[in-house]
Order: structure tokens, then C-alpha cells, then sequence
């Protein structure tokens, strides 16, 4: 039998045309309306020899004669435009059965592929065209394998059409619902494995267009988990003249994506070292895909957006391409020029110091569009307020306070100085403008441009300094007593949340827990600040007294003097879980289930599992009451917490499980070691001044403690408003108003409590060309690699990545003293790398925060990017007695996995010692 003949692909029917399947080589006659875009598109590539793998193509009418054997009226229900009627309909399309010689013709259509593993794919009648894409809006699956299979998948394509957001989308874009049709794509899977890789590619920078480049990027792996954002990936910047490598960003990507044969899955797979360091294209390989994306291009007359895979023995295959419909789109978004808020004087603005150093220790890091607007409503609706807590009776603009640059939250130093002088202890401004400065800017010279004392008069001033004065007096009395209740009141509002179903509430319900959720965050918020603020003004009177008294006797005295700070909340969460895990003894079956199960599997199979259910109830239940509100860059409302994601949790339960060891044991020996060299350092000073250094150092470890307590109620806080917005956005996932969930980092919170109260509609709050355009900008600003992390007046010009890593010694701030050589293990995506990291190993990150306190008790040391003396990572790093070097800058761009490091946590110092000496670009 001829399988290229489409009259051969099953019983004779009365018309060719009526076949229900038709190879690639067979069917390039005909159009989208036929095939659906994404089949056409295939067949027409496959004639033009071009690379693509062999498949059919299920032409559009028999989707019609299915419905039609089925009894099902497609056009009805699409023209009713109600999505209760368009989940009925794809239910009873998976429900639906084939007629016989319809199961005859695909099977004997299947068996001419070679009857192994398929991709079968959406192919709706306008997908994939010149200005629509629907692209991640219909159903595709991976290795499909037999016929039974291959039937179910075909039917779930189809029902696709009947998604909400598709809908939708082809709704926005004055597309009509009737009439609307899937064909549908099988396709030969390429072997993916470890050492091949797969990605996408643009025959123009979407984010550039205006320029002579393309782009490309590439993962390890099967590119599905490119696409999904699931595994890194490596880019690609490429001349369009000769397909030269412009730039380059090369990620540590650690797993792939592949397909587990035993579990039936995909699955990630954890990568070699070689390979997860190592480019997954090597400028050849580049070339070549830039070739094909080139070829495609000048082929269909139009720039394209491919998908390619190349196995692993170099072979390339072209998966799909598509017109880049985004090219010429206008991107409503407001100028990109700096950080500054409102309107202000030009000549004062040049000379403003902006810093993004440790800003409340949760605003660490590029935030979404979402994490920013959220800032801002901290900004104009509770920052202001918190300054009346801590004592100053003029609040100043709010404008001022605060500034956003390329995802970026900044301090306006200079006027928070200028605020700040209106007190006693903040007329010398030069301590917090220089805590807050990196290397990156000098400070000599500089002039406030605000001016040195708030205050016109030294009356005013006085009543400024007298008003301060009562509030420290009052704060003094109250603290511990505020601290109790902000503990108390966070535990009842956790409890409370956890027992809340949102989905049950309605709209106006869901307004009110949004406002209930808002106030919290402010009183929560208002009751920190002066925790916070203190500490921090005792640490800076704590390092003149050291740096005054006992010269000479090394760097930053003040770390080692202070008294036993084991118990703060952020430490403790790492002995909670190190108890958490010790508490798994109690059950003899759970340690090796535990062991066997994947972490982001673990709840679901305790909760199946009898002894699981026990230890789910009691053990754990009280740890997430102490700690389930800790996550990622907290401020940033897209993360999930422990509570919503406990797969770190599980993580690091496995991980004290393999590495054994006591927590408690490591945080003694730390303390044994401090109190020696304390004594032996007091030793050296007058009766009068060591009782003062000992006070002075008893009070700051007393704040801090209960700033670390407070910060939880705080945290918690945030916690509660982000419920509140994942459960809207759920919702508008289901009207169709967002592709998927991770559409929520791309809306705006002032839009979000606009449409709560009814003052917007959802079309009004949600457009989707605003939300895409919000996404691409945020590509754009991945892609130019990190701004400074302080400057004065306008940031920098800064280029895209370098073409190559940093190479050379490194240098920053040391905070936590000691001397270690150790292997490198560099962290970038905590969540799927804890595992990664040995006993004894150097943690090299951007920055860390409380998420990562219970991997320090593994750690050796730890280097950052960026971080001060009263960063995260320095004062965790102290408690465990680890040595540890911030604000480097670039040791994530210049140090690999395996490479030996010595690091000075006096001295400040970074020497690196190669794994090798290849240039990773090559």
C-alpha cells in the first residue's frame, strides 16, 4: 500500500477529500481552512525541504463529522457565548466516540509514521497566521504512543476550541466565535535526551525589532520546558548579516525536561555539572539554527518564530514556524527614563543618590509589574504612616520617598537622610547615606540636595527633635508589649486564612477580604518600622564604639562583640525544620517514602499514607503556623509561599535526611566560639566602656529580635493580600481574560482594587494588549542585564551581558569573618537547586533572603552579588559562623559550579581557582 496517497490511508470512501488523514508530502495543496494554520503551515515547510519531521495533518472537516456522528451542534454552542455551555461542549466532545472507518484510517495512517512515540498538536483553522497566534492556547501532547491513546489526544485537541481564554482571545480580536474550527497535527517526536537541546528563535528581536539581529534561546532538554518557563535557558543575540553571535546568556541549567518511559511523564532530570555549565548551542550550532530561521523567513516571505530541536548526534529539525505578529505593536507603557516619582526639579534629580541595598529586606530583586504597583500602594498609602511611628513630624512627599527603575525598587536615600535629620540621632547624615552607597558612586563631596537639616528654624527643629523624643520614649516602654500582639495577631489571622475557602466568596466578599487584608498590611507594617529602624541605628552606634575603642584589632569588631542572636525568627525557622525532620522518626514509614517521592509530590502522598496524615496534622501543621508565610522575595505577590508550595519545604526535609546533622550543634559551637573572643576583646577596654559596649550590644540584639518576630506578622500580611489576588486571577482565568496563572505578574494592583470596587470593568483592568506588552518589556529588561545597584541622579547606560564571563579574583564587602577554601556552588533558582548544594560547599547567589536560611546551615560560606553588613545573608551567615563576602557584583557571571574558592570574610576577598580554562562561549 502506498502511504503517500491519500486514497490509501484506509477504506474507500466516496471523495479523497473526505479522507481523515493526509501525510505531510500530500497535503501542501492545501490551505489553513483545510488543515487548520498550524497543518498547513507544517505541510507547506515539509514541500519546501525544509527540515521538519514527518507527520499528518486531520484535516478540519472531520472534526465537523465527528460532531455530527455525535449528535453535537458546534456553532450553537459557540454562538452562545456562555463558557458553562463551553465546558459542557469540550466535555461531551473527550466523551464523544469516532466513527469506524474513521478509527481505521488513523490507525492505518499511524502505523505508515512507524506506530512509535507522536506529538500530537492543536491545528485551529486561523492559528499560527499573520496577526493572530493563539499561541499555549490549545492542547498539544508529547510522545503518544498507540492507538487508543492517539484517539483520546485527538479528541482533547479538539475540545481545545472550546477553551475560554482561546474564545476569548479570538473574541478580542473581532474574530467570530461560528464557525471556528480544529484541525489537528501527528507528528514524529525527536528524541530528546540530556545532551540534545531544543528552542525557540526569532528571525527579528521581538524586543528590538528596529535592530539588525535575530534571537535565539535554547534549554537542555525538550524545549516544552523553554516554552513553560520550567527549566533555563540559554540567549542568543545573532547578526542578521552573518549570523555572528552579537551577545550572549548563558544559565546554569541545571535540569531538562525529558520523557520518563517508566513513569509515563515528563519529567525534570537533574544535569551533570559539564552540562549544566556548558552552552547547549556552541557558535556552530547557533549558526545553524540562525541558518534555518533565515531560510524560513526568506521562504514564507515574512520574518518567523520558529520552534527547532537538534538531537543529540547534531541533527536539526524544524518543530514549527510562524509569522512574528508583535512586530509592529505599540507598547502603551510609560517612558523608561528613571526611578523618580511625580515631578521635581531637573537640576535637583541630577544629583539625588538612589540605592536598592537591602530595602526592607523584602524588595531585594527584580520585581514583576504586579510586585512593583504593589510597592507603590505601599508607598503612597502606608510608607507615610510609618514614618509618624518612628517619630518624624514632617512625612515629607510621598513622591519622594521611593523610585522604580526596570523592575527595580530604589531608596531615595538622599531624602530619607533629609527626613531623617529632623531627629537627633539622623542630623549626621553621613552614616546612612554611606550605609546605603556601594562602590558603584562616590560620596566625596557630595551634597544633599535636599539640604542638611529638615527645618528652617532651630525652633522648628526643636520641635521636631521633642516630638521625636516622645514617640522613642513611648516606643521604649511599649515595644515588647506591640511585639506580643503583632505575634498574636498574626497567628489569628493565619489560622483564620487557612480555614477561609475564597472560591466560595462572592465578589463583594472577596472585595471586603481585600480590604480586611489591606488595613493588616498597614497596621502590620506601621508596627515594624521602628523594630527595623532601631536595630538599625543601634548596629551603626555599635560599629562607632568598636571601630572608636578598639582600633587595630581587625575588621567589622562589631559582628563579633554582639551576644548570642541564635534565636532570631529567620534562624530558628532552620532548627524548626531540622526538628521537623527529626520528628520523622516517630514515624517508621515515612523516611523512606519521603526518600522515594519527588518533593513537589511529598504532601499529596502523605496525605494518602496513614502515618502521613498524623505527621501532616500535627508536626508539620505546626511548623507552617510558625513559618508557612516565609517565601522568595517576599513583596514580589506572583512567589508562592511555603504554605502554597510546600516543595521546599519537602526538599529540605530530604536533604538533612541524606546529610545528617544537628542544627542546634552547629549554632552552639558558633556561640562557644564568639564567647571566647568576645572576652578575650573586652578584656582590652576600661570597667566603664565595656559595660557600655556589653549594654549597647545587649539592646541591639533585643531589637533585632523582635524585629525579626514583628517581620513575620509583617510577611504575614503580604501573604494575605496575595491570596486574595490569586483567587482573582483565577477567576479571570476562568472568564478568559488571562492565558494562564502566570498572567498575574503582568497586571496592576491599583486596577485590581479599581475592579473590586466596581469602578473598572474587567475589560477596562485586564486588557490583554497591556498585560503583553507588560511581559515583553520585562523580557527586554532580563535581557540588558542588571542596573547599578546605587547611582545619583539617572542610572548608567548599561549594556546587554557580556559575550563572555568575568574572569579574575573578586572583591566586596566582608561580613561575616573567616577563612574557607571550598568548591563553588552556584545557586540561581533556589526552588530547584537546594538539592544541588553539599555539605561544606560555598553558596554563590545574587542574594539571599529569609527563604534561604535553612540552607545556610549546610553551607561553608556564602558570596553574593549584592548585600550590605545587615543583608540576609550576612547576619544568617554570622549566626552559623560561616564566612561570608557581599556586594561583589559579578560572582555569578564569574564563578561556576565546581570551581575552588578561598574565601576572606574579613578581608572581603574572592580568589577563584578555575575548574578549567575553556572559554564557555566557544
Amino acid at each position: 500500500m502506498n502511504l503517500e496517497s491519500p486514497i490509501d490511508l484506509g477504506p474507500r470512501t466516496s471523495s479523497p477529500e473526505a479522507r481523515w488523514a493526509w501525510r505531510f508530502s500530500t497535503c501542501h495543496h492545501l490551505n489553513a481552512q483545510r488543515l487548520g494554520g498550524k497543518g498547513a503551515q507544517l505541510a507547506r515547510l515539509f514541500a519546501l525541504g525544509l527540515p521538519v519531521p514527518d507527520g499528518l495533518c486531520v484535516p478540519i472537516h472531520a472534526m465537523e463529522e465527528f460532531a455530527q456522528h455525535n449528535g453535537l451542534d458546534l456553532d450553537q454552542a459557540l454562538g452562545s457565548g456562555d463558557a458553562a455551555v463551553w465546558a459542557e461542549m469540550a466535555e461531551q466532545i473527550r466523551a464523544g466516540e469516532f466513527p469506524s472507518h474513521a478509527i481505521s484510517e488513523l490507525a492505518l495512517a499511524y502505523e505508515g509514521l512507524g506506530a512509535g512515540a507522536v506529538a500530537v498538536r492543536s491545528s485551529a483553522c486561523d492559528e499560527d497566521g499573520q496577526s493572530l497566534s493563539f499561541a499555549g492556547q490549545y492542547s498539544s501532547f508529547m510522545y503518544v504512543q498507540g492507538v487508543p491513546e492517539l484517539l483520546q489526544r485527538l479528541r482533547s485537541c479538539w475540545a481545545s476550541l472550546f477553551n475560554t481564554a482561546a474564545l476569548s482571545y479570538r473574541r478580542q480580536h473581532a474574530q467570530t466565535l461560528v464557525g471556528a474550527r480544529m484541525g489537528v497535527v501527528i507528528q514524529r517526536m525527536v528524541p530528546a535526551t540530556a545532551h540534545s537541546c531544543a528552542g525557540v528563535g526569532f528571525a527579528r528581536d521581538p524586543l528590538q525589532p528596529q535592530l539588525e539581529q535575530m534571537r535565539i534561546e535554547a534549554c537542555r532538554g525538550l524545549g516544552e520546558g523553554l516554552v513553560s518557563g520550567r527549566v533555563p535557558s540559554d540567549g542568543y543575540t545573532l547578526a542578521l548579516s552573518d549570523l555572528r553571535t552579537l551577545s550572549q546568556n548563558i544559565e546554569s541549567k541545571h535540569t531538562a525536561l525529558l520523557w520518563s518511559p517508566d513513569q509515563g511523564q515528563l519529567h525534570l532530570q537533574a544535569l551533570t555539572q559539564e552540562l549544566a555549565d556548558s552552552p547547549a548551542l556552541d557558535l556552530l550550532a547557533r549558526a545553524e539554527v540562525g541558518a534555518l530561521l533565515t531560510r524560513c523567513s526568506r521562504l514564507l516571505g515574512h520574518p518567523q518564530d520558529i520552534e527547532w530541536a537538534r538531537e543529540e548526534d547534531g541533527q536539526l529539525w524544524l518543530l514549527q514556524s510562524r509569522a512574528i505578529t508583535t512586530l509592529a505593536r505599540p507598547e502603551p507603557l510609560e517612558a523608561d527614563e528613571g526611578p523618580q516619582q511625580g515631578r521635581s526639579d531637573a537640576a535637583m534629580s541630577d544629583a539625588v543618590l538612589w540605592s536598592r541595598m537591602d530595602i526592607g529586606e523584602i524588595f531585594t530583586g527584580r520585581m514583576s509589574h504586579l510586585g512593583i504597583s504593589f510597592a507603590k500602594h505601599y508607598q503612597y498609602q502606608v510608607h507615610r504612616a510609618c514614618g509618624t511611628g518612628i517619630g518624624l513630624l514632617d512625612l515629607g512627599d510621598p513622591d519622594l520617598y521611593m523610585g522604580y527603575y526596570r523592575g527595580h525598587v530604589y531608596l531615595n536615600v538622599a531624602y530619607t537622610a533629609y527626613l531623617l535629620s529632623q531627629t537627633p540621632v539622623g542630623m549626621d547624615q553621613a552614616p546612612f547615606l554611606h550605609r546605603f552607597s556601594s562602590e558603584e558612586v562616590t560620596l566625596d563631596g557630595y551634597r544633599n540636595p535636599y539640604g542638611l537639616r529638615l527645618g528652617s528654624t532651630a525652633w522648628r527643629r526643636a520641635i521636631c527633635h521633642g516630638y521625636w523624643v516622645q514617640k522613642a520614649a513611648l516606643e521604649l516602654l511599649g515595644a515588647k508589649r506591640r511585639a506580643r500582639r503583632m505575634v498574636a495577631s498574626r497567628h489569628r489571622e493565619y489560622e483564620r486564612a487557612l480555614h477561609m475557602d475564597l472560591r466560595r466568596l462572592s465578589m463583594g466578599e472577596l472585595r471586603g477580604e481585600m480590604q480586611h487584608s489591606l488595613a493588616y498590611f498597614k497596621a502590620m507594617h506601621i508596627g515594624y518600622l521602628p523594630f527595623y529602624i532601631n536595630a538599625f541605628t543601634l548596629y551603626g552606634v555599635l560599629e562607632e564604639m568598636c571601630g572608636a575603642w578598639l582600633p587595630g584589632r581587625g575588621m567589622h569588631l562589631q559582628n563579633r562583640l554582639k551576644g548570642d542572636m541564635s534565636n532570631l525568627r529567620t534562624v530558628e525557622s532552620a532548627r524548626e525544620l531540622w526538628q521537623l525532620t527529626q520528628a520523622l522518626q516517630s514515624y517508621p514509614e515515612l523516611p523512606t517514602l519521603l526518600e522515594a517521592t519527588p518533593a513537589e509530590l511529598a504532601h499529596d502522598v502523605l496525605s494518602a499514607h496513614v502515618q502521613g496524615q498524623v505527621f501532616l496534622r500535627k508536626e508539620y501543621a505546626l511548623f507552617m503556623r510558625n513559618n508557612g508565610v516565609r517565601g522568595h522575595e517576599e513583596m514580589e505577590l506572583t512567589h508562592p509561599r511555603w504554605v502554597d508550595d510546600p516543595s521546599y519545604v519537602f526538599q529540605m526535609i530530604k536533604i538533612y535526611m541524606r546529610q545528617g546533622f544537628s542544627v542546634d550543634e552547629r549554632l552552639a559551637s558558633n556561640d562557644q566560639r564568639r564567647q571566647v573572643d568576645t572576652e578575650a576583646l573586652l578584656a582590652e577596654l576600661s570597667p566603664a566602656r565595656r559595660w557600655l559596649l556589653k549594654r549597647v550590644s545587649t539592646l541591639y540584639c533585643a531589637c533585632s529580635r523582635l524585629r525579626e518576630e514583628t517581620r513575620m506578622s509583617m510577611i504575614t500580611s503580604i501573604w494575605l493580600v496575595r491570596r486574595v489576588v490569586c483567587e482573582l486571577s483565577r477567576r479571570l482565568l476562568e472568564q478568559g481574560l488571562l492565558r494562564d496563572m502566570a498572567d498575574m505578574a503582568w497586571l496592576d494592583f491599583d486596577q485590581i482594587q479599581a475592579y473590586l470596587d466596581g469602578r473598572l470593568s474587567a475589560d477596562q483592568a485586564f486588557p490583554s494588549a497591556l498585560i503583553e506588552a507588560r511581559r515583553r518589556r520585562q523580557q527586554a529588561w532580563l535581557r540588558e542585564g542588571e542596573p547599578p545597584l546605587t547611582f545619583i541622579g539617572r542610572p548608567p547606560e548599561r549594556s546587554a551581558a557580556p559575550l563572555a564571563p568575568i574572569r579574575g579574583d573578586l572583591s566586596g564587602l566582608g561580613t561575616s569573618r573567616g577563612v574557607l577554601r571550598a568548591r563553588a556552588r552556584v545557586i540561581l533558582d533556589l526552588n530547584r537547586q537546594a538539592a544541588e548544594l553539599q555539605s561544606g560547599e560555598i553558596i554563590v547567589t545574587q542574594f539571599t533572603d529569609a527563604s534561604w536560611t535553612p540552607l545556610f546551615a549546610l553551607a561553608g560560606a556564602v558570596v553574593t552579588d549584592i548585600g550590605s553588613m545587615l543583608s540576609h545573608s550576612s547576619i544568617v551567615a554570622r549566626e552559623f559562623g560561616i564566612p561570608s563576602v557581599v556586594n561583589t557584583q559579578f560572582a555569578t557571571a564569574s564563578i561556576r559550579s565546581g570551581d575552588w574558592l578561598t574565601v576572606d570574610g574579613e578581608r572581603g576577598l574572592v580568589a577563584i581557582e578555575r575548574l578549567d580554562s575553556k572559554n564557555t562561549g566557544s
